[in-house]
């Protein structure tokens, strides 16, 4: 199913400035570049990589940013996200949280979770835009917790 999920990769995306991304599945070959980028993220956007599946972009040798989606229940994933500092502000981010509801779906994932810190208002603002609404319930002074209901039946035009 993961194979399937990933059918479309490698793609390239075009961001605000114009360069261009490639976006494609994390390879355990690439172990070193991921933890690169990890360590130059923000630590509120840190993911683990670990089984779960991840997106990489790549600009030449140099990851860049990834989304994770953490699968914890059958039917139920977290969407985490690291951007590389110097590639905030392009829309790389909104890029991944697209792909990473994409591939949810593909996956089979009916609710899609993400966790923003409050004060980032560029990744609130772009998970709005891709329909995660809050959760009241989860949400602290310090994160934001939205969601998105996906119907893995729809399909795209």
């Amino acid at each position: 199913m993961i194979a399937e999920a990933f059918a479309d990769y490698p793609k390239t995306v075009v961001l605000k400035d114009g360069e261009h991304v490639i976006l494609r599945p994390f390879a355990t070959l690439e172990d070193a570049a991921l933890r690169a980028l990890l360590a130059r993220a923000a630590p509120p956007e840190r993911l683990v990589p670990g089984d779960d599946p991840i997106i990489v972009a790549w600009v030449g040798e140099r990851a860049v940013a990834a989304a994770a989606l953490e699968r914890y229940l059958p039917k139920v994933a977290r969407l985490s996200v690291a951007i590389d500092p110097e590639y905030r502000g392009k829309r790389l981010g909104t890029w991944l949280v697209l792909d990473g509801v994409h591939l949810a779906a593909g996956l089979g994932v009916e609710r899609l979770e993400a966790n923003a810190p409050s004060g980032d208002v560029a990744y609130l603002a772009a998970l709005a835009r891709l329909d995660f609404g809050v959760d009241a319930a989860r949400t602290s002074p310090a994160s934001v917790m939205l969601v998105k209901r996906l119907h893995c039946g729809w399909t795209d035009f």
